[in-house]
């Protein structure tokens, strides 16, 4: 049986959810404009506000507050963000290749925000876990 969690823990697991949301929604759909810029300019400097997050100001007493799975869930999808941010920041590849690179940054996002999402809500008491019971008959 999941335990209920507290209110500070609800709070927490909310604030880093809409922070990975915004983040994947800048990387997603802000694609053309920072892919432009970068390819027409060839400057990095719009990056930050790209990738900008809340989650790297978080301390380790606040992340205890999360349980195992969204830990490790934070983990994979801020993982991912910086690679996809360091490779931008310092690839010398023609943008044809930057482009194809981000898209396929942006796929293995997609599937690390969406699993990100699923731990949240179960652990939130959103979604239920689903749990298999064998019955005698």
């Amino acid at each position: 049986m999941k335990i209920k969690i507290g209110e500070e823990s609800q709070r927490m697991l909310m604030l880093l959810k809409l922070d990975a949301r915004r983040l994947f929604e800048r990387i997603k759909y802000r694609a053309p404009e920072y892919m432009y810029e970068f390819s027409l300019k060839r400057t990095r400097d719009h990056f930050p506000a790209v990738f900008t997050n809340r989650y790297g100001e978080a301390t380790f007493q606040e992340l205890m507050l999360c349980g195992q799975e969204v830990i490790a869930g934070l983990d994979q999808f801020y993982s991912k963000v910086d690679e996809m941010r360091w490779y931008l920041n310092h690839t010398q590849d023609m943008p044809n290749r930057v482009e194809d690179k981000v898209h396929a940054y942006i796929r293995e996002l997609e599937k690390l925000f969406e699993t990100l999402n699923l731990f949240i809500d179960v652990e939130m008491g959103l979604i239920k876990e689903n749990i298999n019971h064998e019955t005698d008959n």
